[in-house]
């Protein structure tokens, strides 16, 4: 599931300034989600599992390859409608289990909820690609038919949290009706 992943800076030279601006914006995803939806917020769980993280995964957070990871994929919806896929990837060791317990705990509310309200929650690094919506990384997950066949923007961020890495990654599925309304 190879990604070519743009650094902040290779993406900030290769993209159209507003784009950019979009994509690598710091702050809450969620939060600005919900500002911009006129209608019913809402986070539609769509797994909660343990799974097999990919080689980048692992070399991200000091995994041995194929090591075991709790995995949560979302979707960010307004009135039942997702724009943002988000998937999270934990590593599933000793140290981490009262973060893997407090995310167990989650059900249809936001990790960037919790994130963005701890200041012991440090966002390390930020990286974009562009994907297929055919791409592998979204084989568990039925997307939208609105957005088959199209290119979709990703980000890929991995924090400290608690003492522990994890990574989150935000697919833009409704990149324009998102931008439209936060602008």
């Amino acid at each position: 599931m190879s990604i070519n992943w743009l650094t902040l800076s290779e993406a900030e030279q290769q993209l159209d300034p507003v784009l950019y601006e979009h994509l690598a914006d710091n702050g809450s995803l969620t939060r600005r989600v919900r500002l911009a939806c006129c209608g019913q917020f809402e986070v539609e769980l769509i797994s909660h599992e343990t799974v097999q993280a990919d080689d980048q995964e692992c070399n991200l957070l000091g995994l041995p390859i194929a090591a075991q990871a709790l995995s949560r994929q979302v979707f960010l919806c307004c009135d039942q409608k997702p724009l943002i896929f988000a998937r999270t990837i934990i590593a599933l060791l000793g140290k981490n289990r009262p973060l893997t317990e407090r995310i167990e705990k989650l059900g249809a509310h936001s990790l960037g909820s919790v994130l963005f309200k701890d200041p012991l929650a440090i966002k390390r690094q930020m990286h974009l690609a562009c994907i297929s919506s055919d791409h592998a990384f979204f084989t568990s997950v039925d997307l939208p038919e609105s957005c088959l066949r199209n290119e979709l923007w990703l980000r890929r961020s991995l924090y400290d949290y608690e003492a522990c890495d994890l990574i989150v990654y935000e697919a833009f599925i409704a990149f324009d009706e998102i931008a439209a309304c936060i602008d």
